[in-house]
């Protein structure tokens, strides 16, 4: 049910309409059980592209996104920070602590930490960068950390 979209596509997942890469992931998020996960640095990387911001609040007033406390992440950076290639330790943490297991990202660097099986296990983290990638939505959106995160049983 989670997925985290990274800031460096943002602005090109939510636009609208969305480009057809995108279409499957926006029509799973606004009609099908899709849930998106933000928090922390990544919530301040985002508020600086209007077009996210504006589609973001859209999904937290439906129900569809969830915030998540920079304190918990913060938390779980200091376990993983030295594990990870990338620069982006803060979405690692995001992804551990909501249960989110694709990710939408055009950084390879990110794209290996979020693979990486010593970072996201359990099931293992999926990267989402084209409508090809479609089927991950179905087979990979819906861990049970993900629905408790969302509040959900």
């Amino acid at each position: 049910m989670c997925i985290i979209v990274d800031a460096n596509l943002a602005a090109i997942v939510f636009n609208s309409p969305p480009p057809n890469d995108f279409y499957p992931l926006i029509d799973w998020l606004t009609r099908g059980e899709g849930k998106l996960v933000i928090g922390g640095k990544l919530s301040s990387e985002i508020d600086r592209v209007t077009v996210a911001k504006r589609f973001i609040r859209a999904l937290l007033q439906a129900g569809k996104a969830r915030v998540i406390p920079s304190t918990i992440i913060d938390i779980e950076i200091r376990v993983i920070a030295n594990l990870c290639e990338s620069n982006d330790q803060h979405i690692i943490a995001l992804a551990r602590v909501s249960g989110a297991r694709i990710l939408c990202s055009h950084d390879t660097m990110l794209h290996r930490d979020f693979t990486n099986l010593a970072l996201i296990s359990i099931p293992r983290g999926h990267v989402y960068q084209n409508a090809n990638h479609s089927h991950l939505l179905r087979l990979y959106g819906h861990t049970e950390a993900c629905r408790r995160s969302m509040g959900q049983q």
